[in-house]
C-alpha cells in the first residue's frame, strides 16, 4: 500500500506512524523546511520559542501514536509535569493557582467563593460522564452525522450528557456567582477558537481532561513531539520530503490516486492524506466547490498576535503558563468577532516554560511567549496593524509590571497575516472553523473526504477538531480509515 499525507503536522505525521507502523509505503510532502505545520519553534540568541501549543494534556494520544509503531513514549519523550498548571491573575489585584489535582482545585476557588468548591467538583464529575460518552463514540471514531452517536450507543444521546444544550457562559454563570469564577470557565471556549457566548458548554469537559490526565511540558520544548513523531516515521522506512510544496490532489474515476507537485512532480498513490486545512485542500488542492462553500459558511476560528520576547533574569511569581485577565471580557470578544478590530484590552497569555523547563533559554534567563486573542487576517489588515499593536502589547505587559521592554533583549512577533504565511491556514485562523453553536462538532469536515473515495483528512480543521490531542486523534481516524479501505 503507497500512502502519501500532504503536510507535516501533527496529524500527518500522526496518520504517517500508524500507516508506517502497518507496514505502509509512506511519503510526507511538506512545503516548509520544518515538520510540526502550527507545532512550530523559533531560535534566537540562546532562546528556544515554541510557536503553536504550549501544553500538553492526553498525552495518551501520543502514547497511541507511537504504540502503533511499536515505540513507547518514554523512549522517545521526557515528560516534565507541569505545577501549577495556570496562575490567573485578574485586573482587581486577584491570584489563583489553578491545578489538575481536584481537591486542590476546589479549595482555590473555594476561597474566591464560598460552596464553589463543592460545585466545581460537580463540574469535573459532569465533565467526566461527557468524557466517558464522547471519546468512545465520537472523538476517536469518523463521524457524518449526530445520528453517528445513536447507532453507535445504541440509544438517542440526550444533548445534556454532552452539554450541548447551552452555551458556554450560560453554564458558568449557573454554577458560579463570582464573575471572576466565570471568566475561568469561560476561557475553555478559546481552546477552540469560540466566543464563550457561542461556544457549547461541552467546553466544560477540559477542566475533567486535565484532572484525568495531567498537565506536560516535553523537555526540550513541545516541538520536540513533531520531531519524535518524523523520526519514527523515517525509522519504519517513510520518507518526509522538505520543501516539497503540493499543487493538487490528483483524481481518476472518482479516487484520489496521488499528487502533483508545485515543481510538476506527480507522485502515484493508493490513497492520500490531507493535513492542510480543509479550506485550503477543498478550495485549491481539489475541486470540490459544494465542500469549499459548507467551510466558508461556517463561522472561522478566531487567530493569535504572538510576541516572543528573550528576556533578562528570571521574573518572580511568574508560573510557567499565566493568564492576565482584563476588566471586559465581553468587549474583548465583541472586537474578535463582531466588528473585528484589534482587541484594545485583551486576555494575555504568557508562556514561561524556563519555570518548569530552564533549558529553553540562557541560564538564569526566560524565554515567553506571549498570545492574544485577535481576528483574522482580512478582516484586519494586519500588515498595516502589526507595529501598532505590538507597541500596545509592550505597554500592557510593562503595565502590568513585567518590564518587558528594559528586559527584553530578543523581540520576535507573529500576527495572524504571518501565520497565515507560514501554515497555509486562511485568515491565519488556529483551529479551522470555531466550535460555535449546538452543532458545530456534528459541521466539521469529515475524515473521510466526500469529493473523492481513498482521500482523507487529518488535521485540527477536520473532525474531531483542533487542539494538539484531538490533531492526534484526527490522524488515527484517517489511518484506520485508509488501512481499512486500501486492504
Amino acid at each position: 500500500m503507497r500512502a502519501i499525507v500532504v503536510g507535516a503536522g501533527v496529524g500527518g505525521l500522526g496518520a504517517a506512524v500508524r500507516l508506517a507502523g502497518a507496514g505502509a509505503d509512506v511519503l510526507v510532502l511538506e512545503a516548509g523546511e520544518r515538520v510540526g505545520g502550527k507545532l512550530g519553534i523559533e531560535t534566537a540568541a540562546g532562546h528556544v520559542f515554541d510557536t503553536g501549543p504550549s501544553l500538553l494534556t492526553m498525552p495518551f494520544t501520543i502514547a497511541d501514536t507511537l504504540a502503533a509503531a511499536g515505540v513507547e513514549l518514554a523512549d522517545r519523550l521526557d515528560l516534565l509535569p507541569v505545577a501549577p498548571l495556570c496562575r490567573y491573575r485578574w485586573a482587581d489585584g486577584t491570584e489563583l493557582d489553578s491545578h489538575c489535582d481536584v481537591d486542590a482545585m476546589a479549595a482555590a476557588v473555594e476561597a474566591l467563593e464560598p460552596g464553589a468548591g463543592m460545585r466545581w467538583r460537580e463540574l469535573v464529575e459532569q465533565g467526566r460522564r461527557t468524557w466517558e460518552l464522547s471519546l468512545p463514540l465520537f472523538l476517536s471514531e469518523p463521524f457524518g452525522s449526530p445520528l453517528d452517536l445513536a447507532r453507535r450507543s445504541g440509544t438517542p444521546v440526550d444533548p445534556r450528557d454532552i452539554l450541548a444544550h447551552t452555551t458556554l457562559d450560560r453554564f458558568a454563570a449557573g454554577r458560579f456567582a463570582d464573575p471572576r469564577l466565570r471568566q475561568l470557565v469561560e476561557r475553555y471556549a478559546t481552546y477552540s477558537g469560540a466566543d464563550p457566548a457561542r461556544a457549547p458548554a461541552t467546553m466544560a469537559v477540559i477542566p475533567y481532561a486535565e484532572a484525568a490526565y495531567g498537565a506536560w511540558h516535553p523537555a526540550g520544548g513541545m516541538h520536540r513531539i513533531a520531531e519524535a513523531l518524523r523520526d519514527v516515521v523515517v525509522e519504519r522506512g517513510g520518507e518526509v520530503r522538505l520543501g516539497c510544496a503540493v499543487r493538487r490532489i490528483l483524481v481518476e474515476g472518482g479516487r484520489a490516486v496521488g499528487v502533483e507537485t508545485a515543481d510538476g512532480e506527480r507522485h502515484a498513490a493508493d490513497c492520500v492524506i490531507a493535513n492542510c486545512d480543509a479550506a485550503t485542500l477543498y478550495g485549491s488542492l481539489l475541486d470540490a466547490p459544494a465542500q469549499a462553500r459548507a467551510i466558508e459558511r461556517a463561522p472561522g476560528s478566531l487567530s493569535g498576535f504572538v510576541l516572543m520576547l528573550g528576556v533578562r533574569g528570571r521574573t518572580e511569581g511568574l508560573a510557567h503558563h499565566n493568564i492576565f485577565f482584563p476588566r471586559d471580557y465581553r468587549a474583548e470578544f465583541a472586537d474578535v468577532f463582531d466588528d473585528p478590530q484589534p482587541p484594545h484590552d485583551p486576555t494575555i497569555y504568557l508562556c514561561n516554560p524556563a519555570a518548569t523547563d530552564p533549558s529553553c533559554a540562557p541560564e538564569g534567563d526566560e524565554s515567553w511567549f506571549v498570545l492574544v486573542n485577535a481576528p483574522r487576517q482580512g478582516a484586519v489588515d494586519w500588515d498595516a496593524e502589526a507595529d501598532r499593536y505590538q507597541e500596545h502589547l509592550l505597554d500592557r505587559l510593562d503595565a502590568l509590571g513585567l518590564e518587558a521592554r528594559a528586559r527584553a533583549r530578543v523581540l520576535l512577533r507573529r500576527s495572524p497575516a504571518d501565520l497565515e504565511r507560514l501554515t497555509g491556514a486562511p485568515g491565519g485562523g488556529i483551529y479551522g472553523t470555531a466550535s460555535m453553536g449546538p452543532r458545530a462538532a456534528f459541521l466539521r469536515p469529515r475524515n473521510a473526504s466526500p469529493a473523492a473515495a481513498r482521500l482523507y483528512l487529518a488535521s485540527g480543521s477536520a473532525h474531531p477538531g483542533g487542539g494538539l490531542p484531538l490533531v492526534l486523534l484526527s490522524g488515527k481516524i484517517a489511518a484506520q480509515l485508509a488501512l481499512s479501505d486500501c486492504a
